[in-house]
């Protein structure tokens, strides 16, 4: 069979989570497809039934899907889990903690997982929202893996990171994930000491200062006072940033921007502003801020000064 035909059976061979009967016990390829009406950060961007990962086991479906992905507690050993989490993170309020104390130890701060009340939110919206399906391919490894990468480049499914170089969501995804890693270091580690940590970590990480999406942890420091403003029915306010804390992740001579909220939807063009791209990102993110954001028309506009004005209009 062709790739597309694989592709195509995956397709007809579709069922929701919650309506698997049983589980393939032969390797092969999985694919799993969004069933939600709203998906996390991109929103309707993501259709319905639309295929959002692709992954391969060596040993069975039912071990790596049914035993692995589909269950609490089993995030450090999931990276699709990993990535559903991150997205999650801020509307379902997750919290992150290192997946095991060796990792901790040696400093592998990207390997996290989440504490039992969240790895149990992200085992229900998965189960509620995710349909999948199972191709049979018992073959060599090498062979498994080969039929993977196919897939994966020809569907540029939006949660995988690996072997996806065409996903325009990775770098984001990858600065969820590294805001997760965080959070997971802050539950633990001594405060004397957190900032020399969050230094190792970005130090190691994928995200490079060129990547999309570097913005967001900064503006996510600022999301409590964003809400505030706009929760606020004064006409124009503002917020005194730290020019500091934009050039450490930026290189750039000008951060200024315009960006611009009508009824809950970004109006003006912001495709030249990484700046302004990831605070929509952050903004659209939090259901409370979403909310204020859908009664009017808003204004932000980020002077030469890193003044944020916050102007409705």
């Amino acid at each position: 069979m062709t790739t597309k035909e694989i592709i195509e059976l995956l397709k007809e061979k579709e069922t929701d989570f919650l309506k698997t009967n049983s589980f393939s016990k032969h390797p092969g390829i999985y694919a799993f497809f969004y069933i939600g009406n709203d998906f996390p950060i991109l929103g309707q961007s993501v259709s319905k039934n639309q295929i959002i990962y692709i992954g391969k086991t060596e040993s069975s479906q039912e071990k790596r899907d049914a035993k692995t992905h589909f269950t609490t507690g089993k995030t450090g050993s999931s990276t699709v889990r990993k990535s559903i989490g991150s997205l999650l993170y801020e509307k379902e309020n997750l919290n992150a903690i290192p997946r095991n104390d060796s990792d901790y130890k040696r400093g592998r701060f990207s390997h996290f997982k989440f504490d039992l009340e969240s790895e149990e939110k992200i085992t229900l919206w998965m189960k509620n929202n995710l349909s999948l399906s199972f191709y049979e391919f018992p073959k060599t490894k090498q062979e498994i893996e080969d039929l993977e990468t196919e897939i994966i480049n020809e569907l540029i499914p939006v949660l995988n990171i690996s072997k996806n170089s065409k996903n325009s969501f990775k770098r984001t995804l990858q600065q969820l994930r590294k805001n997760c890693a965080i959070n997971a270091i802050e539950n633990v580690k001594p405060k004397i000491i957190l900032n020399q940590t969050i230094t190792t970590l970005h130090k190691h990480s994928n995200l490079t200062r060129s990547s999309s999406g570097k913005y967001i942890e900064l503006w996510t420091k600022q999301r409590v006072s964003l809400n505030d403003k706009l929760k606020n029915n004064t006409i124009k306010q503002s917020i005194q940033l730290n020019s500091k804390d934009f050039n450490k992740v930026g290189n750039r001579k000008n951060y200024s921007f315009n960006l611009e909220f009508k009824n809950g939807t970004v109006i003006n063009n912001i495709s030249g502003s990484a700046v302004a791209r990831d605070l929509a990102k952050v903004l659209e993110a939090s259901d409370s801020i979403k909310e204020t954001l859908r009664t009017g028309h808003f204004k932000i506009h980020m002077d030469k000064h890193f003044s944020l004005w916050i102007e409705r209009k």
